[in-house]
This record gives C-alpha cells, sequence and structure tokens, in this order.
C-alpha cells in the first residue's frame, strides 16, 4: 500500500468500551466501521449479529486486549467464536488482524492461513501509556475493597516493572507506608536510593513471610507464584491480595483460602477505570504501526 490516505473498513470484534473509543476516532478520521460482540459502542459504525457480516469487506479487524481468555474462543459479547473461525474470516476477506496479548496459538493459525496478525500491546509505547491507568485503577480496587484510607495503608507491591514503580510512587505520596518485594540486586539497590522499604522476592523467605504479615493490601504485578505456600501459612495478618499480573498470577490461590486471604482478580484494569484514555492509547498505537506500513489514517 502506499502513504496516500484513503478510506478503509474497520471490523471490530469484541472487546469493551476501549475498542468503542478506537472505533470512534477511526469514524471521526471517514472510515467505515462494523461492529460485533462489543460492549457499550456508543458510536454509529455498522452493528452486526455475526463475525461473518462484519469482517465483510473489512480491510482490518481489531481484536481485544486481551484477545481471548482461553486461547480457543475470542473475548466477545456476541455469540461465541472461535479463533479459527476468526482467522478463515481473515483468510477470505484479506484482511489484516490487529489484537493485543496475540496467544501462540493464534499466530500459527495464522502463519499456516497466510493472514498477517500485527500484536498492538507489543509496543513498548502502549505498556508504558497502560501503566499509569493500571496503577490508579488498581489503587481504586484496594479502596473499594478496604475500610480504611490510603494514608497510613501498609501496601506491599510485588514487582518494580512499569506499573508497579507507579503504584509505589502513588500508594507514598498519599501517605501509604509502603514495601516493594524485587528480584533483581540492582533493583534493590534503586529502590534503597528512592527511599523504599524493600525484600527480596528471592532471598530468605521469612523476610517475605515478614512483610506479608505486615501489610494490609497485597498489590502483584509478577507473574510467576511469589505468594507461595511456604511464605502465606500461618500469616498473622490477613491482607487483600490484588491480582494485576497476567496467568497463573503469584499466589498459591488454595494456600489463599486456607489463610483466609481474599484474593481479587484485576484483569484489563485500563478497560475497566479508564476506558476512554486507554481506548486513545491503543488508537493512537494501532496508527503509528499502520503509519509504519505506509497506511495513514
Amino acid at each position: 500500500m502506499n502513504n496516500d490516505k484513503r478510506k478503509y473498513k474497520f471490523a471490530f470484534l469484541g472487546g469493551d468500551k476501549r475498542q468503542s473509543v478506537v472505533a470512534g476516532e477511526l469514524l471521526h478520521q471517514g472510515h467505515d466501521v462494523s461492529l460485533f460482540g462489543i460492549a457499550d459502542t456508543g458510536v454509529s459504525g455498522e452493528l452486526c449479529l455475526n463475525a461473518d457480516k462484519a469482517m465483510s469487506g473489512a480491510d482490518f479487524a481489531i481484536l481485544p486486549l486481551p484477545i481471548t481468555r482461553d486461547n480457543i474462543y475470542l473475548s466477545s459479547l456476541g455469540e461465541m467464536v472461535t479463533l479459527n473461525e476468526i482467522v478463515k474470516l481473515a483468510e477470505k476477506n484479506k484482511t489484516i488482524l490487529l489484537g493485543g496479548m496475540v496467544p501462540h496459538e493464534l499466530i500459527d493459525l495464522c502463519n499456516s492461513s497466510g493472514v498477517l496478525i500485527l500484536d498492538y500491546y507489543k509496543r513498548e509505547s502502549l505498556q508504558i501509556k497502560n501503566a499509569l491507568p493500571s496503577a490508579e485503577g488498581a489503587l481504586m480496587i484496594a479502596m473499594e475493597n478496604t475500610d480504611i484510607t490510603v494514608n497510613g495503608m501498609r501496601a506491599l507491591v510485588c514487582g518494580y516493572g512499569r506499573t508497579g514503580s507507579i503504584l509505589s510512587g502513588i500508594l507514598r505520596n498519599l501517605g501509604a507506608i509502603v514495601t516493594v518485594a524485587a528480584r533483581r540486586d540492582e533493583t534493590l539497590c534503586e529502590l534503597s536510593l528512592a527511599g523504599f522499604n524493600s525484600v527480596r522476592i528471592n532471598g530468605d523467605i521469612d523476610d517475605l513471610r515478614k512483610a506479608v504479615g505486615e501489610c494490609d493490601v497485597i498489590f502483584n504485578t509478577v507473574p510467576n507464584v511469589v505468594f507461595s505456600k511456604n511464605v502465606i501459612n500461618g500469616s498473622k495478618n490477613k491482607p487483600i491480595y490484588i491480582e494485576i499480573a497476567s496467568s497463573p498470577g503469584g499466589i498459591d490461590l488454595s494456600a489463599a483460602r486456607d489463610n483466609g486471604i481474599k484474593t481479587i482478580f484485576a484483569p484489563s484494569i485500563p478497560g475497566k477505570y479508564s476506558p476512554i484514555t486507554a481506548g486513545r492509547y491503543i488508537y493512537e498505537t494501532i496508527s503509528d504501526i499502520l503509519s509504519e506500513r505506509g497506511i495513514i489514517l
């Protein structure tokens, strides 16, 4: 395709209000939009009762973030549609797919069918942008599920990546007593210089157990089991555990139940707590991806 701006058709299959924001931006730019299985549309695109109709003649199909919860079916509010069906429709219509957190199963299906799929969530820029609404949403979840103020709250933040670092800073600025669990020596050094209490994830298990026993809320951003049975068994405190990380998460669920630790799963926080902002971020990312391929929106 060349660099001339022209009108395209975008099919939106599944998702939440973030995708409706993207659809609205594309409509504003003069493109055609069809929608299937998407929540809170609020846009004037063509609403379709099935994926086949939505994909008919589409140049691009925008899939949700994440695309799927089980690696079989599309995350959709409409009829159940398999990833395999999506690929077949894309092959028939010569449609380029764009989605977030594309699973290997879908990549394999696309490769075997000659369908191009682009993962917009792989973009560093989108992950950085998403960190702030993720942190703000996690804080809101904590406020909704505790009966104490953030000021004075004893918080344990596991992981000091994009979201963990922003969340730790917000909590401390609001007066929380923050301990950060991290793995790498350089991160622990950074935390010390920044004035945070810290504990090593893979260090003395008694230190991590002590941190758990002294906190009110645990925010986990690490997609590996850090809070094992050995760590949380016999905890003298019953903190609320908020899971921000992707599967398999960071806590032994059986041990959490046995120890009376309330576990809250919080997937897709930006889509639930800041969908307009998060949707604009996705639109900007998709626009950048297509622009690099000579497609001007």
